[in-house]
């Protein structure tokens, strides 16, 4: 009776078979992927923040900081650990995390110096510092996927810094009243001068935003230091490569930005249509809003009457 082997016992043997099988085949899936993680992020020393970044970490291998910095770097944080886990531990030691706009000019000057001190002379610079937005290194530059600026596909090569500049000089809200009041037509006046229709007309770049404001000390044109400022354009445009030789004759042609101003008896026309239409709403407002307050008071006169 003892060697006979039941349907009951076959029944739970199979089971105890079929468990160990699955136990065993998770085992080897869950091992199979983590290798194949580290497999293919061997050698960057990133190991620990592909696990929950892949995308940025697949970008920053494009970049042309890979095989030069690391996310510690600019993040901070200890990647001293195993490959073979996930860990949290990296997050532990000196972990910044998001740099802020303002420390992200501290982080870059830790390899390029000088960019980052004369950027630090430019109006983006003071206004971030007073807590305002304006172009940081990497609104320019790019997050993770920097590119050097002779590489077509980098935001700062020169076919492509007007966009570049026009992703914030072309935003209404940044450039509204209530932080800087500037024009938002920059691009698009841009595109109608000449600089702009010989790049198109297959001329290459002749002239983009950075060659006459410069790339890192962006200055307003009221500074005395300005590449713009009244008194540097002839140096400004007669620099090598571009009109040697320029004089106020040679800017008294025009402004870069046509339609800017349209200028009637030395009056500036378009200032004065808009101004114009200012005052003409604000009458309108007030003569309207004058009727119904009448209006209102005058139903009430009646009653009184009656």
């Amino acid at each position: 009776m003892g060697g006979i082997i039941t349907d009951r016992d076959n029944k739970w043997y199979q089971i105890f078979n079929i468990r160990k099988l699955t136990l065993i085949f998770i085992f080897l899936l869950l091992l199979s992927i983590n290798n194949s993680i580290a497999a293919e992020q061997s050698g960057t020393g990133d190991i620990s923040c592909y696990h929950c970044h892949s995308r940025l970490v697949s970008d920053f291998q494009k970049s042309v900081h890979f095989d030069k910095n690391t996310c510690a770097d600019c993040h901070g944080g200890d990647l001293n650990i195993s490959g073979s886990l996930v860990s949290i531990n990296v997050m532990h030691a000196n972990f910044t995390g998001k740099p802020t706009a303002v420390n992200i000019a501290d982080f870059c000057a830790k390899c390029h110096p000088g960019s980052s001190g004369v950027y630090e002379e430019s109006i983006h610079w003071q206004k971030l510092k007073e807590d305002r937005p304006a172009a940081s290194c990497t609104d320019c530059h790019g997050i993770h996927n920097i590119l050097s600026s002779k590489d077509p596909n980098s935001s700062t090569f020169p076919q492509n810094i007007a966009e570049t500049c026009a992703k914030c000089h072309e935003n209404q809200t940044r450039m509204q009243a209530l932080y800087y009041g500037i024009k938002t037509d920059r691009f698009d006046t841009y595109k109608k001068s000449y600089h702009y229709k010989s790049y198109k007309s297959g001329g290459g770049v002749i002239a983009t935003c950075s060659d006459c404001h410069e790339n890192h000390d962006t200055r307003i044109a009221s500074d005395p230091k300005s590449a713009i400022n009244p008194a540097n354009l002839i140096t400004t445009c007669g620099k090598k490569g571009c009109h040697e030789g320029a004089g106020n004759v040679f800017l008294s042609g025009g402004k870069i930005h046509e339609e800017q101003s349209v200028y009637l008896l030395s009056f500036d026309a378009k200032r004065i249509v808009t101004i114009f239409y200012i005052i003409m709403i604000l009458f309108e407002l007030t003569f309207t809003f004058g009727l119904i307050f009448l209006g209102i008071t005058s139903k009430f006169d009646i009653k009184r009457r009656h």
